[in-house]
Protein backbone atom coordinates (compact mmCIF):
# COMPACT_ATOMS: atom_id res chain seq x y z
CA UNK A 1 0.00 0.00 0.00
CA UNK A 2 2.89 2.49 0.44
CA UNK A 3 3.47 2.52 -3.12
CA UNK A 4 0.12 2.43 -4.18
CA UNK A 5 -1.10 5.34 -2.13
CA UNK A 6 2.22 7.56 -2.64
CA UNK A 7 1.83 6.98 -6.79
CA UNK A 8 -1.67 9.29 -6.58
CA UNK A 9 0.70 11.72 -4.59
CA UNK A 10 -0.21 11.47 -1.06
CA UNK A 11 2.43 10.88 1.25
CA UNK A 12 2.32 7.91 4.09
CA UNK A 13 3.74 5.45 5.87
CA UNK A 14 2.36 1.46 6.84
CA UNK A 15 3.42 0.81 10.38
CA UNK A 16 1.56 -1.92 11.20
CA UNK A 17 -0.11 -4.89 9.43
CA UNK A 18 -2.71 -7.73 11.10
CA UNK A 19 -3.55 -10.28 9.26
CA UNK A 20 -6.47 -11.67 9.74
CA UNK A 21 -8.65 -15.11 8.56
CA UNK A 22 -10.40 -13.23 5.51
CA UNK A 23 -8.62 -9.80 5.23
CA UNK A 24 -5.23 -7.87 6.27
CA UNK A 25 -5.39 -4.79 7.37
CA UNK A 26 -2.71 -2.15 7.02
CA UNK A 27 -2.24 0.72 9.51
CA UNK A 28 -1.39 3.70 7.58
CA UNK A 29 0.14 6.65 9.09
CA UNK A 30 -0.78 10.03 7.07
CA UNK A 31 2.46 11.70 5.88
CA UNK A 32 3.14 15.41 5.14
CA UNK A 33 1.60 17.91 2.45
CA UNK A 34 5.18 20.10 1.97
CA UNK A 35 5.48 23.62 0.22
CA UNK A 36 8.66 23.74 -1.36
CA UNK A 37 9.93 27.23 -3.18
CA UNK A 38 12.79 27.05 -5.37
CA UNK A 39 16.07 28.82 -4.12
CA UNK A 40 19.15 29.89 -6.81
CA UNK A 41 22.04 30.42 -5.43
CA UNK A 42 25.52 31.55 -6.89
CA UNK A 43 28.48 29.77 -6.02
CA UNK A 44 31.89 31.28 -5.93
CA UNK A 45 32.37 30.77 -9.53
CA UNK A 46 29.09 32.47 -10.41
CA UNK A 47 26.79 29.39 -11.43
CA UNK A 48 23.74 29.80 -10.60
CA UNK A 49 22.17 26.59 -8.59
CA UNK A 50 18.61 25.87 -7.33
CA UNK A 51 17.68 24.19 -4.46
CA UNK A 52 14.31 23.39 -2.82
CA UNK A 53 13.70 24.71 0.52
CA UNK A 54 10.58 23.63 2.90
CA UNK A 55 8.05 26.23 3.45
CA UNK A 56 5.86 24.59 5.57
CA UNK A 57 4.11 21.11 6.12
CA UNK A 58 0.87 19.76 7.31
CA UNK A 59 -0.43 16.51 7.94
CA UNK A 60 -2.32 14.89 5.60
CA UNK A 61 -6.22 14.94 5.82
CA UNK A 62 -7.01 11.22 6.68
CA UNK A 63 -10.38 12.39 3.66
CA UNK A 64 -7.66 12.08 0.90
CA UNK A 65 -6.77 8.80 1.44
CA UNK A 66 -10.52 7.96 2.13
CA UNK A 67 -10.89 9.18 -1.45
CA UNK A 68 -8.79 7.16 -2.76
CA UNK A 69 -10.43 3.69 -2.21
CA UNK A 70 -11.10 2.72 -5.25
CA UNK A 71 -8.27 3.73 -6.50
CA UNK A 72 -6.40 1.70 -3.89
CA UNK A 73 -8.26 -1.46 -5.02
CA UNK A 74 -7.47 -1.15 -8.48
CA UNK A 75 -3.53 -0.57 -7.70
CA UNK A 76 -3.76 -4.02 -5.01
CA UNK A 77 -5.85 -5.68 -7.82
CA UNK A 78 -8.48 -6.39 -5.13
CA UNK A 79 -12.20 -6.63 -5.55
CA UNK A 80 -12.71 -4.21 -3.00
CA UNK A 81 -10.88 -2.82 0.12
CA UNK A 82 -12.60 -1.07 3.08
CA UNK A 83 -11.01 1.89 4.87
CA UNK A 84 -11.68 2.30 8.71
CA UNK A 85 -10.31 5.94 9.14
CA UNK A 86 -9.25 6.08 11.96
CA UNK A 87 -8.85 3.18 13.54
CA UNK A 88 -10.20 3.23 17.17
CA UNK A 89 -7.91 4.00 19.59
CA UNK A 90 -5.25 4.50 17.17
CA UNK A 91 -4.05 7.23 15.37
CA UNK A 92 -3.81 5.43 11.82
CA UNK A 93 -5.96 4.55 8.91
CA UNK A 94 -6.86 0.86 8.25
CA UNK A 95 -7.36 -0.50 5.15
CA UNK A 96 -8.52 -3.62 5.08
CA UNK A 97 -7.70 -5.93 1.95
CA UNK A 98 -9.65 -9.13 1.06
CA UNK A 99 -6.80 -12.24 1.22
CA UNK A 100 -7.05 -14.24 -1.50
CA UNK A 101 -6.93 -16.92 0.47
CA UNK A 102 -9.67 -17.11 3.23
CA UNK A 103 -8.17 -19.38 6.58
CA UNK A 104 -10.68 -21.14 8.67
CA UNK A 105 -11.48 -20.45 11.91
CA UNK A 106 -11.72 -22.72 14.31
CA UNK A 107 -14.07 -23.25 17.49
CA UNK A 108 -10.80 -24.98 19.41
CA UNK A 109 -8.62 -22.00 18.26
CA UNK A 110 -10.68 -19.45 19.66
CA UNK A 111 -11.52 -21.46 22.62
CA UNK A 112 -7.84 -21.73 23.52
CA UNK A 113 -6.83 -18.33 23.65
CA UNK A 114 -6.20 -16.33 26.71
CA UNK A 115 -8.88 -13.48 25.45
CA UNK A 116 -11.20 -16.51 26.14
CA UNK A 117 -9.35 -18.35 28.93
CA UNK A 118 -9.98 -14.74 30.70
CA UNK A 119 -13.96 -14.23 29.85
CA UNK A 120 -14.35 -17.87 31.11
CA UNK A 121 -12.58 -17.44 34.45
CA UNK A 122 -15.27 -15.12 35.07
CA UNK A 123 -18.51 -16.48 33.72
CA UNK A 124 -20.06 -19.86 32.87
CA UNK A 125 -21.78 -17.94 30.01
CA UNK A 126 -18.38 -17.14 28.27
CA UNK A 127 -18.61 -16.67 23.97
CA UNK A 128 -16.37 -17.71 21.45
CA UNK A 129 -17.53 -15.17 18.74
CA UNK A 130 -14.48 -15.68 16.50
CA UNK A 131 -11.23 -13.66 14.99
CA UNK A 132 -11.44 -9.85 14.17
CA UNK A 133 -10.40 -8.83 11.17
CA UNK A 134 -6.60 -8.24 12.59
CA UNK A 135 -6.43 -12.07 13.63
CA UNK A 136 -7.34 -11.19 17.54
CA UNK A 137 -9.96 -14.23 19.19
CA UNK A 138 -13.25 -12.49 20.27
CA UNK A 139 -14.76 -13.87 23.46
CA UNK A 140 -17.83 -12.74 25.42
CA UNK A 141 -20.03 -12.78 28.32
CA UNK A 142 -23.23 -13.71 27.64
CA UNK A 143 -24.36 -12.54 30.88
CA UNK A 144 -23.39 -9.32 30.15
CA UNK A 145 -25.11 -8.55 26.65
CA UNK A 146 -28.43 -7.39 27.05
CA UNK A 147 -29.05 -8.38 23.28
CA UNK A 148 -27.40 -10.40 20.65
CA UNK A 149 -28.03 -10.18 17.42
CA UNK A 150 -26.47 -12.72 14.93
CA UNK A 151 -26.84 -11.66 11.08
CA UNK A 152 -25.81 -11.67 7.71
CA UNK A 153 -26.38 -13.31 4.31
CA UNK A 154 -27.17 -16.85 3.43
CA UNK A 155 -24.65 -18.95 3.30
CA UNK A 156 -22.10 -16.81 5.90
CA UNK A 157 -21.82 -18.80 8.83
CA UNK A 158 -24.91 -18.16 11.43
CA UNK A 159 -26.17 -21.32 11.87
CA UNK A 160 -22.22 -22.11 12.42
CA UNK A 161 -22.17 -19.21 14.85
CA UNK A 162 -25.12 -20.48 17.16
CA UNK A 163 -24.09 -23.95 17.16
CA UNK A 164 -20.68 -22.76 18.20
CA UNK A 165 -22.43 -20.71 20.98
CA UNK A 166 -24.30 -23.63 22.12
CA UNK A 167 -20.67 -25.81 22.35
CA UNK A 168 -19.60 -22.87 24.47
CA UNK A 169 -22.47 -23.10 26.66
CA UNK A 170 -22.02 -26.74 27.31
CA UNK A 171 -18.50 -26.25 28.11
CA UNK A 172 -19.34 -25.30 31.73
CA UNK A 173 -22.83 -26.11 31.93
CA UNK A 174 -25.29 -29.23 32.00
CA UNK A 175 -27.57 -29.57 29.40
CA UNK A 176 -30.50 -28.72 31.60
CA UNK A 177 -28.70 -25.55 32.52
CA UNK A 178 -28.54 -24.63 28.91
Amino acid sequence: PNQAIASYGVEAKVVQINAGPTVTQFGVEPGWDRRMKEVKERDRDGKVSVRLEEVSKTRVKVERITALANDLALALAAPSIRIEAPVPGKSVVGIEVPNTISGVVSLRGVIETNSFQKVEAKSKLALALGKGAGGEAIAADLSRMPHLLIAGATGSGKTVCLNSAICCLLLHNSPNEV
